[in-house]
């Protein structure tokens, strides 16, 4: 009997040891990617309901002459108002769980606000922060890790 007949079939342990070591090479560099992907479509999603959030402002104010009142005196930020009860997470509530906090904190006067996306549940480790939006138009994030500068985490993140 030759050699080559009495080996069996299957696989050698150093073939097995090859493609397991090329399974987590590759799952090394995948996972990480993956992940930063899905983190991406949530702060693109944040994005969306602070621009629903100010689109409601907006519209509340023109009726209103105040973002942080309704004509009949009521605060539109307190717990149930209409502004929470429409816009206090991303996802909006009812579409999901939370990865980021709504919050409106309108000025004094009534005629300005800052809305301001804070990160928690899944997101509450992401190293891009917190993004903030103005009455006026602008943005700026807050609490990011692992940038140099607010700018550098604005544009690797929320662009």
């Amino acid at each position: 009997m030759s050699a080559k007949q009495s080996r069996g079939e299957g696989f050698t342990l150093i073939e097995m040891m090859i493609t397991v070591a090329v399974i987590a090479i590759l799952s090394a560099i995948a996972y990480p990617n993956y992940k930063e992907h899905v983190a991406k479509g949530k702060r693109a999603q944040a994005k969306a309901s602070l621009s629903q959030a100010q689109q409601w402002l907006e519209r509340h104010y023109s009726e209103n002459y105040s973002y942080k009142k309704s004509a009949d005196g009521t605060d539109v930020n307190q717990a149930g108002g209409a502004f929470k009860s429409q816009f206090s997470t991303s996802p909006l509530p009812g579409e999901g769980a939370a990865n980021y906090n709504i919050t409106l904190t309108p000025n004094d006067k009534g005629t300005g606000y800052t809305l301001k996306a804070v990160r928690t549940g899944s997101m509450s480790g992401d190293r891009c922060g917190d993004y903030v939006v103005t009455h006026t138009g602008r943005k700026s994030v807050e609490n990011y890790t692992g940038f140099s500068a607010a700018l550098a985490a604005a544009s690797a993140c929320w662009n």
